[in-house]
């Protein structure tokens, strides 16, 4: 169900004098970033890359106040923002190469304040704003947003989920350079009026701290942070500091989300969504595991003759996108979605679904989480990747690999045939997931490049 957008400021109309000048807008270790402050500094930035030839700027700032400083006086600059992938030298240098003007950090933390700058117009909706996603692939590609889409974003997540939020600020476990981390982080408290962490809790224990350090708010995480959750804390002492918990950039385990709900009364907020299309829809899996994808407010799904899911979205242009998904229409808008249509290969002349034998195998109490994946060579196979359950490591050691895999084989043969089945399996720790919580192919692919005893 569309609910209207929530009253919330528009990023692009901001300034100087909508706030308090004391009000915090980034909680950090040393002092708090005031909205005076981070005017003032704005200011500097947007004058000084103003007189700058060039229009596509490089933001190198892996700091995440720093980065709204830099991004804001970038866009008051008249530029297009460039964000890169991460902040590792090799993905600089790569973005950089097709940019006018890199903006580092310490350009940015030895900008002097500017106390009488003020925007002289609100920025234009068309300001451009550009990130880059590797998607499954690791292939790194551009996408382009414009401002009002991000505008447009902040307010639909703000009216579907700004009263349960209140005015608490938002901590982290993942990276801002992404679009769900720029949007759920940065932005969206941005407009809302709620302040940031800057702190990227990389461990159940740090976000915790934080929490206790500034009393209760919201968390922004990721499944593949809350899926370690319970195994390094008790994720009933989150409960009583934390609002909500939204997770995003892979599908959250349903045995994650009945834990976390169980032990904290409520289940993490899964977002579904990409750079392309924006958010999509949002579910949570606890009391009911079966719970559906609602889309957001302003977005309108169909899903056509072949399962495919197609979207319409303000945040996306406005123009029907295919999200390469395949999904189940149900009433209400709602979906369930089916798995990714890349996914359906052929083996040994036979349709296979790896998303369906992922789900199968997931349902073996030995295992914890698994991916699958195509191995490239004269003749194409499925390589297994899973994450074993205490119950599963037992069987490991006292079994062996040989007779651990044939069981796990048995349990895939009541349902699919005997020539699809993996014919090689890696039994890591955990599934390669990189900062932005997907599972990339070629991480996959690297586990199997070494060979270990059969």
């Amino acid at each position: 169900m569309n609910h209207p957008p929530a009253t919330i400021a528009s990023l692009g109309a901001l300034g100087p004098a909508d706030r308090a000048p004391g009000a915090i807008v980034a909680l950090r270790a040393d002092a708090p970033l005031t909205w005076a402050a981070l005017w003032q500094r704005v200011g500097t930035i947007a004058r000084t890359h103003a007189k700058q030839a060039g229009t596509r700027v490089l933001l190198n700032a892996p700091e995440a106040a720093e980065f709204l400083i830099g991004f804001l006086g970038l866009l008051h600059a008249g530029k297009q923002v460039v964000i890169p992938a991460n902040f590792q030298p090799a993905a600089i240098a790569h973005s950089a190469a097709s940019c006018d003007v890199v903006l580092s950090a310490a350009e940015i933390q030895n900008t002097p304040a500017n106390t009488s700058w003020c925007p002289t117009a609100p920025l234009p909706p068309d300001a451009l704003i550009e990130l880059t996603t590797s998607g499954s692939s690791g292939a790194p590609k551009a996408v382009i947003k414009r401002l009002t889409q991000l505008d447009t974003e902040v307010a639909a997540l703000e009216a579907q989920f700004g009263a349960t939020l209140g005015n608490a600020p938002v901590f982290a476990t993942v990276p801002h350079f992404h679009i769900y981390g720029l949007l759920f982080r940065l932005l969206w408290p941005l407009a809302a009026g709620r302040s940031f962490d800057t702190a990227v809790s990389a461990t159940p224990h740090a976000l915790l701290n934080r929490l206790l350090a500034h009393g209760r708010g919201t968390v922004i995480s990721s499944p593949a942070h809350l899926s370690r959750l319970g195994d390094l804390l008790d994720p009933a002492e989150l409960a009583p500091r934390t609002i909500a918990i939204f997770s995003s950039g892979a599908p959250l385990l349903a045995a994650t989300a009945t834990e976390l709900g169980a032990a904290m009364g409520q289940a993490p907020i899964e977002v579904y969504g990409s750079t392309e299309t924006g958010g999509i829809a949002w579910r949570r899996q606890w009391p009911d595991a079966d719970s559906p994808w609602q889309p957001l407010p302003g977005v309108t799904v169909t899903v056509d003759d072949a399962h495919s899911l197609l979207v319409r979205s303000p945040f996306a242009g406005d123009t029907t996108t295919a999200t390469g998904d395949l999904a189940e229409r149900l009433p209400n808008s709602h979906f369930r979605l089916l798995g990714r249509a890349d996914r359906i290969v052929k083996l040994e002349g036979k349709r296979v679904a790896l998303p369906a034998m992922e789900t199968r195998l997931n349902t073996h109490p030995w295992i914890a989480a698994c991916a699958l994946v195509v191995l490239p060579g004269h003749r194409e196979q499925l390589g297994a990747i899973a994450v074993l359950a205490p119950e599963g490591q037992r069987q490991l050691d006292t079994l062996g690999r040989r007779a651990t895999i044939e069981d796990l084989r048995a349990h895939l043969l009541q349902h699919f045939e005997r020539v699809t089945l993996p014919r090689r399996w890696r039994f890591p720790a955990d599934l390669p997931y990189n900062e932005r919580g997907k599972l990339p192919l070629d991480a996959l692919q690297q586990l199997f490049d070494e060979a270990v005893p059969s």
